[in-house]
This record gives C-alpha cells, sequence and structure tokens, in this order.
C-alpha cells in the first residue's frame, strides 16, 4: 500500500487527456461553480476540452464562464442551470439531455454534493430528500443519459465520480452523506465492471478539501481543490479508485480501522471532535447575525 501511494503521487505521470479522449471536445461539470468543480473546469479547460457548466446559480455560472474564456480565448462552453435536488423526473432529465445532446460529449464529472449536518432524526424530510437527489439520483441519471453516447464514441470516454472518504465508516451528524457517497463508489464498481474496456472510470476519494461544502476548513490533513483536481486528473485513465494525497490515504485506513476494532478510541478522537467543529460552527453563525 505504501509503496503504491508513493508511486502515485510522487512517479506516475498524467496521460494526454486530449489524445486520449480528443481535443475539442466536452466535458460535462455538475457542481461546476465552486471548489472542485470550477477547478475541474479550470484544468480541462486548459488541457484543450470545452466545457458545459451545470450548476443551480446562473449569475455564477455566467461569472466562470466568463473567468474561464478570459483565460482560454478558444474555449466553448454551454451553460446548463439544474437544481438536482427539486427534481429527479425523468422528464427533467431528458431536458437537460436534449440541451447537449449534439455535443461530443468525451468526459463526464458527477461533483455536484450536499450534506446535512445534523441528526438524521432532526432534519427536514426536504433537506433528507434534496441530499439524496442530489447525491444519488442527480450523478446515476446523468450518466444513465450520456452512457449509450460514450459507447459509440471511437475515441475513450471517461466519466469521474467524486465520491469521499467520509463513506468508509458511519459519520457522525453526516450519516446520511456518508452513505449517499458509498452508494456513487458501488455505482463506480458496476460502471467499471460493466463497461471499464470502453470508459475510463473514475471513483475518487478525498477526505477534506477546502470548499464551501467544509466551511472553507484548513489543517493538515486538509487538500485544496487544486491538489484534489491535479491528483484525479492524473489518475485518470490509470487507476479507477484514487485518494488524491496521502494524507487522506493514511486518514481512511486509521478510520476505517478504528471503528472497526476501536470503537471507543474512534469516538473519543473523531466523533467528539466533530462535535466540537459543530458547535464552533453553530456558535459563529448565530455570533454573526448580531
Amino acid at each position: 500500500m505504501l509503496a503504491k501511494c508513493l508511486i502515485r503521487n510522487y512517479l506516475r505521470q498524467p496521460l494526454d487527456l486530449a489524445k486520449r479522449y480528443g481535443k475539442g471536445s466536452w466535458a460535462v461539470v455538475t457542481g461546476s461553480t465552486g471548489g472542485i468543480g470550477a477547478e475541474y473546469c479550470k484544468q480541462l479547460a486548459k488541457q484543450g476540452f470545452n466545457l458545459v457548466l451545470f450548476g443551480r446559480n446562473k449569475d455564477k455560472l455566467e461569472e466562470l464562464d466568463a473567468k474561464l474564456k478570459k483565460d482560454n480565448s478558444q474555449l466553448q462552453t454551454q451553460i446548463v442551470v439544474a437544481d438536482f435536488a427539486e427534481d429527479n423526473s425523468a422528464k427533467f432529465y431528458e431536458h437537460l439531455y436534449r440541451k447537449i445532446q449534439k455535443l461530443d460529449i468525451s468526459i463526464l464529472i458527477n461533483n455536484a454534493g450536499a450534506v446535512i449536518p445534523e441528526f438524521f432524526e432532526n432534519c427536514k424530510l426536504e433537506s433528507a430528500i434534496s441530499c439524496s437527489n442530489i447525491n444519488m439520483a442527480g450523478p446515476a441519471m446523468l450518466t444513465r443519459m450520456f452512457i449509450n453516447d460514450f459507447l459509440k464514441r471511437t475515441s475513450r470516454t471517461a466519466i469521474i465520480n467524486v465520491s469521499s472518504l467520509i463513506r468508509v465508516v458511519p459519520s457522525p451528524y453526516i450519516k446520511e452523506y456518508s452513505a449517499t457517497k458509498q452508494f456513487l463508489t458501488l455505482f463506480s464498481y458496476y460502471l467499471q465492471d460493466n463497461y471499464g474496456d470502453k470508459i475510463d472510470i473514475q471513483d475518487l476519494n478525498p477526505a477534506v478539501v477546502t470548499t464551501n461544502l467544509s466551511n472553507h476548513q484548513t489543517g493538515p490533513d486538509t487538500i485544496t481543490p487544486e491538489h484534489c483536481v491535479t491528483s484525479s486528473l492524473r489518475d485518470l485513465g490509470q487507476e479507477f479508485c484514487t485518494v488524491p494525497a496521502m494524507i487522506h490515504s493514511f486518514i481512511g485506513q486509521m478510520l476505517f480501522v478504528m471503528n472497526k476494532f476501536m470503537k471507543p478510541l474512534y469516538r473519543a478522537t473523531f466523533v467528539n471532535d466533530y462535535e466540537m467543529k459543530i458547535l464552533r460552527a453553530f456558535y459563529e453563525q448565530h455570533r454573526n447575525k448580531k
């Protein structure tokens, strides 16, 4: 395992993705307006891909679009305003597909995610449904939309599912989030087993990344969106299940072993620490309202 981590993080060279998937082809990025999604857009644009920008906020999408085109004069983009939390009907996804079906799409990045940081019995039903729609229905239905087109392409295609290391343990306050990420990983395994000979599947498993979803948390165990995406694209086409940093690989193994064999220690070091983070965030939120 250590040797694999060292090779992945220090010796492996990325593939020529434009050559592998087709220069000038299109990449679809959900949750594109911030954090990991925006970084995928930035790096793929530099490598010669055109972009379909999925997001809920039209103003933020247009702002990202302008910034990307300023840095990449030949870039073509298409903006798709969509909220996976509000609708998971067949008509909703068919409508999205019709908007972009004529594009030569070579990469699908299922990045959009949502988390509910509270006890499951206290969360609102609407919030629970929204979380499930965004984290599970969205990636599954988008993949279903494009899978037949992907299989018809002469060049290879790629699907990146942004899962999370939090899936390896039942996590305090965000059990639904960790469960939905486990679904996404299992879905990735299904895709790999059935379509891996024609489509590059990547199951990306970061721990904490400094984004809105983590309240821009920083520390020795966190990584930046740039680090996360650079590692993801480095491994794309070379490794199915990837963890973007050595420290995250260590954290994942530690949490799994502690939860399985040392439950009291797991609760003392991880659960209690997480409780304090929730309390601090609650305090800051209400202090700022005064």
